[in-house]
C-alpha cells in the first residue's frame, strides 16, 4: 500500500510541476490587423500586450521584426504570473504597396512556445495607383537606340485629381505627359517615358508629380536599365 502511495505522491508531483511553467499570449490573438489604411497615415502605430499567463515567471529573450520596416521594442522583458508587458509596434509603409503582411518573433523560456509570431497586417489604399509595376523598367537598352517604357497612372477616388509640376530628370528622358492634367474619378492614363541612350552603363530616371490629393500629394516613379554597347556609335 505503501508503494502505491509513493507512485501516486511522485506521479501527482510530477504533474504539478509540469504544469507549472511561464506561457506566452498576445492579448486579443496572433493577429494584428488594420485593416484599410492610406499612405498619408505612414507609419501605422499600434500597442500590442503581452501576457504571461502561465503559473511561472516569463522571461522574453528577444523581440525580433521580419524586415526593417518594423520595429517592436518591449517596455519589459521579464513577466510574473499574470503580468502584461506593452510591445509598442510601429509599420512603415509606401507607396505601390497593397495587402500588407510582416511578422515580429517573441523569443521566451515558454517550453511549447519558445518562439510566438506575432503577425502584422494593413490594406493600404492607393489614391493614385502606378501599375503593372511602380517603377519604369528599361529592359533592352543600346546606346544610340530609343528605349521606352510605359506606366499606367489611375485615379482610384471618388473625386478629379489634378496632377501638376511634372519634373524628369535627367533631362534627356521625356515623356508624354506636359502642363497639368486632371484625373476624373476611377480614370486611368498611360505614361510613356522615352530616353535614347549616347554611352554605355547603368540608366536610371525620376519622374515627380504633384497632385492636389491630400492623401497622395505626390506620386514619384523611377526608372531603372541596363545600356549596352553598340558597334555602331561612340560608346565613350
Amino acid at each position: 500500500m505503501k508503494r502505491y502511495t509513493l507512485i501516486f505522491v511522485f506521479i501527482f508531483a510530477f504533474v504539478l510541476s509540469a504544469k507549472s511553467q511561464p506561457k506566452i499570449e498576445i492579448v486579443g490573438g496572433d493577429t494584428y490587423d488594420w485593416k484599410k489604411v492610406s499612405i498619408s497615415e505612414n507609419p501605422l502605430k499600434a500597442k500590442i500586450q503581452i501576457k504571461n499567463s502561465g503559473t511561472e515567471k516569463l522571461i522574453i529573450n528577444e523581440v525580433k521584426p521580419g524586415c526593417g520596416c518594423t520595429t517592436a521594442p518591449l517596455d519589459k522583458s521579464e513577466l510574473n504570473p499574470g503580468e502584461i508587458a506593452n510591445l509598442d509596434v510601429t509599420l512603415r509603409i509606401s507607396a505601390g504597396q497593397h495587402d500588407v503582411m510582416k511578422s515580429i518573433r517573441i523569443s521566451s523560456n515558454d517550453p511549447n512556445n519558445p518562439n510566438k509570431i506575432l503577425f502584422l497586417k494593413a490594406n493600404v489604399f492607393q489614391p493614385i495607383e502606378v501599375s503593372p509595376t511602380t517603377y519604369f523598367p528599361f529592359n533592352e537598352m543600346t546606346v544610340g537606340k530609343e528605349a521606352t517604357s510605359t506606366l499606367k497612372l489611375k485615379n482610384n477616388t471618388n473625386k478629379p485629381v489634378k496632377l501638376s509640376k511634372i519634373e524628369m530628370t535627367p533631362d534627356d528622358v521625356f515623356i508624354n505627359l506636359k502642363g497639368e492634367k486632371t484625373l476624373k474619378p476611377g480614370e486611368e492614363i498611360d505614361i510613356t517615358a522615352k530616353t535614347t541612350p549616347k554611352k554605355s552603363g547603368y540608366f536610371n530616371c525620376t519622374l515627380k508629380i504633384n497632385t492636389d490629393s491630400p492623401d497622395m500629394p505626390e506620386v514619384v516613379i523611377t526608372g531603372f536599365g541596363q545600356i549596352k554597347e553598340s558597334p555602331l556609335f561612340n560608346n565613350k
